[in-house]
């Protein structure tokens, strides 16, 4: 369930708190924005204010909460992406305990219903407004440990608006908001393809949720872009060479400022074998942590494994990471598999973790040619053949760090580091 406050500007410390109290009892199943009365949004017949889109007509312009559905899926919830239920504010800047009761009763009631019971919408009726999209505005940071955001923008999160159709405005809007920066290249020619992505994946409720956190620009694969003056095809961009010229995702980081990554692709996902990505992809696609492209590629081919490893449910750390890494370097340097100098290297991470007592090693190789992602699918599946690598991968780490590098001779080397008190 999406909570949506209107809020005076003066009022907003309070509407958080307010919010803040309302969803806690829900959090796992509820998101939370606030929106102030001059905040605008594009629709089909132009700008108008955000509060004066038919979908919060109940409200009357008036400060107040309206509650909008997300649950399950198009197919499963006939409101999905309707406004279900309004308050007006009966109090000053907020609701009186028994407004208040009711309106927990209310997602105690939506939440609480299954798909084939899912409630006839109560007072607001209209779908969520079309618009540029949800967005947490930058300069108004969540208060303490609050899951309240004040939003900029707000849009039926199932609408194809929420995607933007430039590249440059993109990137400009992910550089600005400290985001990062999802591009959509959809198939022109596989129509099925995209119809079987983007009605299923990227529709999940799951993954609505997590796109939120992300600009996000949907371009059609053959889309050219204007570098020195030259306009060159998008995908035959040096930096997107692992997405094998084909269509699917890929994401800069314009969230990590002071990183070696900071404005780098960190992730290229095309769809391999003209296959779409599913909604549980997606979700290990969105929340990957922190890392270069190899690093985050490993992670994700770990994370998808049928067998779910668990090495990855610890925490990811960064000089792990760079353990990882440097090894990776070292194989492919010399284009041999091994463990080589793992004596120095255990002492080494021991003393840098401290706490931890034991460190495991794994290694793979790939099949000579083949592409980043392809590599680190291969990679962990040469580990679950090997019942010594299996275990260190599939056992739950306090700490891991995954990294993959390409040889000279067209193979790819893999290692995962792992800690454990």
């Amino acid at each position: 369930m999406l909570l949506v406050f209107f809020a005076e500007r003066s009022s907003s410390e309070t509407a958080v708190k307010t919010l803040s109290e309302l969803r806690a009892p829900f959090r796992t199943a509820c998101e939370a924005v606030i929106v102030q009365p001059d905040e605008k949004i594009r629709t089909a017949s132009g700008e108008i204010l955000l509060r004066n889109d038919p979908a919060f007509a109940e409200l009357g312009n008036h400060p107040g909460l309206a509650i909008i559905s997300f649950l399950k899926s198009p197919k499963e919830n006939e409101d999905f992406g309707k406004v279900v239920a309004t308050f007006a504010c009966d109090e000053q800047d907020g609701f009186s305990p028994a407004r208040r009761q009711a309106i927990v009763e209310a997602l105690a009631s939506l939440i609480g219903s299954g798909p084939a019971s899912t409630p006839k919408p109560m007072q607001g009726t209209a779908d969520a407004p079309a618009g540029s999209g949800p967005q947490s505005a930058s300069q108004s940071p969540r208060p303490g440990n609050s899951d309240v955001a004040l939003a900029t923008h707000l849009a039926p999160i199932q609408e194809a608006d929420m995607w933007l159709s430039s590249y440059a405005q993109g990137v400009a809007q992910a550089r600005r908001e400290k985001k990062m920066l999802l591009v959509y290249l959809y198939p022109e020619k596989n129509v099925s393809l995209r119809e079987k992505f983007e009605g299923t994946a990227l529709r999940d409720s799951r993954v609505l949720q997590e796109l939120v956190h992300y600009v996000r620009v949907r371009l059609p694969e053959s889309v050219t872009v204007d570098r020195d003056g030259k306009t060159v095809r998008l995908l035959d961009a040096p930096s997107l060479s692992e997405m094998e010229g084909q269509p699917g995702l890929f994401i800069v980081d314009y969230a990590s400022e002071g990183e070696k990554y900071y404005g780098e692709v960190v992730s290229v996902f095309p769809f391999l074998d003209g296959r779409p990505y599913t909604a549980d992809e997606m979700l290990a696609i969105l929340t990957l942590p922190p890392g270069t492209l190899t690093q985050r590629t490993m992670v994700y081919a770990v994370r998808v494994h049928p067998e779910r490893p668990r090495s990855i449910l610890g925490r990811p750390d960064p000089y792990l990471f760079s353990e990882a890494e440097q090894h990776s370097q070292y194989q492919a340097r010399i284009r041999l598999q091994g463990h080589h100098f793992w004596e120095s290297r255990f002492a080494r991470i021991i003393r840098a973790m401290r706490g931890q007592n034991t460190a495991s090693e794994v290694c793979a190789e790939s099949w000579p040619g083949q592409g980043l992602l392809r590599a680190a699918l291969e990679c962990v599946r040469c580990w679950r053949l090997s019942p010594g690598h299996w275990r260190a991968v599939s056992s739950r780490a306090d700490a891991y760090g995954y990294d993959i590098k390409r040889g000279s001779n067209g193979v790819w080397y893999a290692t995962g580091i792992f800690v454990n008190r």
